[in-house]
């Protein structure tokens, strides 16, 4: 069952015109640590960056209404597999919101097979992986877990 706040987001493939809302969301740079992200330092270098992914449909965001409050990324990275991450906007942690968006981000690409490395402190990111059938493949200071791998 949605909460309030699942069923105020709604899911899709980022494109170009998106630009401005995934520069304003990844400007928080605690944010985007903590979800493991290193983005470039050079601002010019980040946007050409960020652009490139919107190209490639990358970036899957999260919005409420017209504000962009989270991003679901993958991203080649072997063969038939794809890293996973995702970050969401500290206002909207906390309530289950990336568990359900993840959960329809696999409904609606059923094919990938995916990776995702999480920080073994990062225990609320492991369980929205693992609410969402992800295993976990390896320990240690990082997690590894897969989804979609036979």
């Amino acid at each position: 069952m949605q909460n309030a706040q699942q069923a105020k987001l709604k899911g899709r493939w980022l494109v170009p015109a998106d630009l401005p809302a995934v520069m304003a969301l990844l400007a928080d740079e605690a944010l985007t640590q903590a979800a493991g992200l290193t983005l470039a330092p050079d601002p010019a270098l980040r946007q050409w960056a960020v652009s490139n992914w919107l190209q490639e449909r990358y970036l899957w965001g999260l919005w409420a209404e017209a504000q962009l409050v989270g991003v679901i990324a993958t991203f080649p990275q072997a063969e038939a597999e794809w890293a996973l991450g995702y970050l969401l906007a500290p206002a909207w942690q906390g309530h289950g919101l990336m568990t359900a968006a993840v959960a329809t981000f696999l409904r609606a690409n059923p094919t990938l097979a995916l990776v995702a490395q999480v920080a073994a402190t990062n225990r609320a990111s492991q369980r929205v992986l693992e609410h969402n059938g992800f295993q976990r493949q390896k320990q240690g200071t990082v997690f590894t877990y897969r989804h979609g791998q036979e």
